[in-house]
């Protein structure tokens, strides 16, 4: 056997280690890269599937080819799935004629169109024997030996020609970014989470399709401040649709339960729709609640007035069913009070967080909502695609989802409320399927709880001082403590967030001062001392003016006296002059403490001791003085006699 074709081949694998050119006369390995550009999402009998392929990377096109197959329709989400990896793809129903790309003709875009025909009417090149989900196998290969180079498999989708409803769909659109407030009350967002949000807010307005929105109100305040444009078109893309409120930050429910601090759910959910309303300019779902997480029995309960919960597929236990369940059932929390619930299809998820191709994804998403449509035709059915928090999807992706949503009849986008109203429960017998929750309790959250506590009672008290209803407030004091349970915090974390809410109320405490002069001297037994009380913030404040001395009396405005009083003020902003009626028990020297608090007494805004001289003499002072006077009067006119009488008994001299 010779040996040069050994060699000529050993010097090819050599120069295309080191990266050489080939040796003059040899040809190039075929190479290049296929992926999808756009295809018709559903296609009715006698219609048209368009299919749209990029090539890149291509060497010798000459040398390259594209094949396109459509088989057999697919009998079972399993099998579905298994056709994305190219596997179990079915017998082939029609071959598309193939050419070396340098024969083929690009459109305007630069991608190779293929337009197939389905049979109807007598006319069409594809026959497709019955409705369904079709693989559609596109593989760049070599013309000589067929060998593939690259492929991918999409689907053909053929919709029904009969009457039957199709398969409701509820996307649920996440829209959030991890904490971006600080400890210190500053705010961080990178440019590249901006510019995504952005992308993905201009996305949902491009499209007038059924959704329900669950933003982070976090995220939205945020917003107001690092990107009101985004925030603005934000707003414009929720009309009309469906917004369900949610916890201010992402927190486990569970968790709070656990530890304890149930009543932040509350602070959190109520927080949280006042932060979405006000800033989107909508009415909130409240009674929908979307968990990421899984649920206990108590943590529903824990929910109150929710009505409808939206869980992932690991909270509950498996069902033994040959079909996707495709329609509400209940739960019960540890009351047993039965709740309607639906889940978030992990396996409709996958195609949105996968990697690769995002118009293949998407279309994939598409197929696989057809497989579920097709498993029971007929019945009234419907499913939730939800996003996972964080998601950051490409435009093309969501241009494709969303555009093949909007049209059809093999689908029909709704949101949740229309998803729980229009499909019925599913049944097990003759009664309403109850689903069992398979979470686990969850660990505590791990935050001092104690310190928590003292926090919120300090904000109560201070929102008495302000008159600010809790659920509307945006202040930084409360922003941080509801930051501070968010789940993706560490303990270090927790605490510098715990720190930053306590600086904020001390910050708080003093917008209020005290002006007096220090002393003050009583000259009658009632008089009136004067205190000027300075707001520093410009908003009225609710105080209480507290006066304490063991040697005056308060004089009330019922004419009443009384050794300590709390007086209940309202400060305009700046310079409040107040006048304290008060009366002397006793002359002399004494020390009046006055302090400025809350209405509920719990938090001191402000101190000062006035030191106050009495000079007047009392009741009894007076009659001791007149006695004396009276009895030196007595004693001075005996005297006066006495030495007058002896005057007159001495002789004179003479």
């Amino acid at each position: 056997m010779s040996t040069r074709p050994l060699l000529a081949l050993a010097a090819v694998v050599l120069a295309g280690v080191l990266g050489l050119a080939p040796p003059v006369g040899a040809q190039p390995t075929p190479s290049g890269r296929v992926s999808l550009a756009s295809q018709t999402p559903w296609v009715g009998e006698g219609g048209t599937f368009q299919l749209r392929v990029d090539i890149a990377g291509v060497r010798r096109p000459d040398a390259v080819e594209v094949a396109v197959t459509v088989h057999e329709p697919v009998t079972s989400r399993s099998q579905f799935r298994r056709t994305l990896e190219g596997r179990l793809l079915g017998a082939v129903l029609h071959r598309v004629p193939v050419e070396p790309l340098t024969a083929v003709e690009l459109d305007a875009a630069g991608a190779i169109r293929f337009d197939l025909a389905l049979a109807g009417g007598g006319t069409g090149d594809v026959v497709l024997t019955r409705t369904g989900v079709h693989p559609v196998r596109v593989a760049l290969r070599e013309v000589a030996t067929g060998a593939v180079i690259d492929e991918f498999t999409t689907h053909l989708v053929r919709e029904r020609d009969d009457d039957a409803g199709p398969l409701a769909v509820a996307w649920v659109q996440p829209l959030g970014a991890p904490p971006a407030l600080r400890p210190d009350g500053t705010v961080e967002l990178d440019d590249d989470r901006v510019a995504r949000l952005a992308a993905l807010v201009d996305a949902l307005a491009a499209f007038d399709v059924p959704l329900t929105l669950a933003a982070r109100p976090e995220t939205l305040d945020t917003l107001s401040t690092e990107a009101t444009d985004t925030l603005v078109a934000l707003a414009e893309a929720t009309e009309g649709r469906q917004v369900v409120a949610g916890p201010y930050a992402d927190v486990d429910v569970r968790s709070l339960v656990r530890a304890g601090v149930g009543d932040e759910l509350r602070v959190q959910r109520e927080t949280g729709a006042a932060t979405v309303e006000r800033h989107l300019g909508v009415s909130t779902d409240r009674a929908t609640w979307i968990s990421e997480d899984p649920l206990t029995g108590t943590a529903i309960d824990a929910l109150t007035g929710v009505e409808r919960l939206v869980l992932p597929e690991d909270a509950l236990t498996p069902l033994d069913r040959s079909l996707t369940l495709a329609n509400p059932f209940l739960v019960e929390g540890a009351g047993g009070d039965p709740v309607e619930a639906v889940v978030a299809d992990d396996g409709l998820a996958a195609h949105l967080t996968g990697i690769g191709d995002p118009v293949l994804r998407a279309h994939h998403l598409l197929a696989d909502l057809a497989v579920l449509a097709y498993d029971a035709p007929g019945l009234e059915r419907g499913v939730v695609v939800q996003p996972p928090s964080g998601w950051s999807p490409s435009p093309e992706f969501l241009t494709a989802a969303l555009d093949g949503l909007g049209r059809g009849s093999v689908v029909e986008p709704v949101t949740l409320d229309g998803l729980f109203r229009g499909v019925p429960l599913a049944s097990r017998g003759d009664t309403d399927l109850v689903r069992e929750l398979a979470a686990p309790p969850g660990r505590p959250l791990d935050i001092d709880t104690n310190r928590l506590r003292e926090l919120r009672r300090d904000l109560a008290s201070l929102d008495a001082v302000t008159q600010t209803d809790p659920a509307a407030r945006s202040d930084l004091a409360e922003r941080l403590l509801l930051v501070a349970q968010d789940q993706s915090l560490d303990d270090d974390d927790r605490r510098a967030y715990l720190d930053g809410a306590r600086r904020t109320i001390d910050e708080r405490l003093t917008a209020v001062s005290i002006v007096s002069q220090g002393s003050f001297r009583l000259t009658s037994r009632q008089a009136t001392i004067p205190l000027t009380l300075v707001n520093n913030v410009d908003a009225e404040m609710q105080v209480s003016l507290v006066l304490r001395s063991e040697k005056l009396e308060f004089v009330g405005p019922d004419g009443a006296t009384t050794g300590n009083a709390a007086i209940p003020i309202t400060l305009a902003p700046g310079n409040n002059p107040v006048v304290v009626p008060v009366e002397a028990r006793t002359s002399g020297e004494f020390p009046l403490l006055i302090s400025v608090r809350s209405p509920d007494g719990a938090l001191s805004l402000a101190t000062a001791r006035l030191t106050v001289r009495s000079t007047f003499l009392s009741g009894m002072g007076v009659g001791l003085s007149v006695g004396a006077g009276l009895f030196l009067a007595v004693w001075w006119a005996s005297h006066w006699r006495s030495a007058r009488r002896d005057r007159r008994l001495v002789p004179s001299p003479g």
